[in-house]
């Protein structure tokens, strides 16, 4: 007989195309995915899904029972919503997903204030570029750059985040100012390029920007990584568009320590700006320890608003 750990081993792999993929997805190893998968077609003894080149696809049996199971899989997850819905206390742990640029150098301060307050509420923060489902469990909170447009999301716009032009002073000294009038000939642009299955709210806008101030320009470097990306500036490889907050924050720091290395460039074009949002699922939003956290979260990004928007 099929359990439910089968059957998620078969929509793991279904929808991610590996192994590793769906092991990560599970939090389970790669070879424990393969173990439940070969153990799953045993059982069934039927082949769902077939190895190929490109990756695990279904067979004709498979695709005749993906949609019950993932009706199976809906049902399960909202008895999981509701059961956590109820959960009064203020321990525990609550999964929170945020974009990189926001992450570490933003919410990590937040939420040890919080833990100040809530010893007993243990917070994972988890850096992703992908959408993460808040209605598959994947996280308890998401922290996003533009809007949920997912169902049962009710969602907080906690401020915004302004895009501004960065170089180091290593690299301006070498190659001069950019003539963003011509294009910026002769001058390197640093690229983010994000998964494609990734939200781009904050970079294509921050993208767009730079390519059409930076037409003439070669491309010197790309990176799915906002971190990768403010390193490859203070490197001297380029101009980035990055997160004021991350940009103005690595220029104090190297105020502080050895002298300015990184710059803020003036445009012609005023820098885009784009909002930060807050979303819980509606079955788990009055859950305690997750409200807390997420107020939190919302009165911190407020209180650094302006260093975040450039006010």
């Amino acid at each position: 007989m099929l359990e439910w750990d089968d059957l998620r081993t078969f929509l793991a792999v279904a929808r991610h195309g590996s192994l590793s993929a769906a092991a990560r997805a599970l939090k389970v190893t790669q070879t424990t995915m393969g173990r439940r998968l070969e153990g799953l077609h045993e059982r069934s003894g039927a082949r769902l899904l077939q190895r190929t080149p490109q990756g695990f696809v279904l067979t004709q049996a498979g695709e005749e029972v993906m949609g019950a199971v993932e009706r199976m899989e809906e049902e399960a997850l909202r008895v999981e919503r509701r059961i956590t819905g109820q959960d009064n206390r203020l321990e525990g742990l609550v999964r929170v997903t945020a974009v990189e640029a926001l992450g570490s150098r933003v919410l990590t301060p937040i939420l040890a204030q919080l833990h100040v307050r809530y010893p007993e509420i243990l917070v994972e923060l988890s850096a992703q570029s992908r959408p993460v489902s808040l209605a598959r469990r994947e996280t308890d909170i998401a922290v996003r750059i533009g809007a949920f447009t997912e169902p049962d999301v009710v969602a907080r716009r906690a401020g915004e985040i302004e895009l501004c032009a960065y170089a180091a002073t290593s690299y301006l000294e070498a190659r001069g100012l950019p003539d963003f009038a011509t294009g910026a000939p002769g001058h390197a642009r640093l690229v983010f390029a994000p998964p494609e299955d990734a939200r781009s709210d904050m970079s294509r806008p921050g993208q767009d920007w730079l390519a059409g101030l930076m037409h003439a320009a070669a491309v010197g470097f790309t990176s799915n990584s906002h971190e990768a990306l403010l390193q490859a500036a203070l490197g001297g490889m380029g101009v980035a568009a990055l997160p004021r907050g991350m940009g103005d924050g690595a220029m104090a720091r190297s105020e502080a320590q050895v002298g300015p290395t990184l710059v803020r460039l003036e445009t012609p074009s005023a820098a885009p700006r784009v909002g930060i949002w807050i979303g819980l699922h509606e079955d788990t939003r009055h859950t305690p320890r997750i409200r807390v956290v997420a107020d939190a979260l919302h009165e911190g990004l407020q209180a650094v608003g302006a260093q975040l928007a450039g006010a």
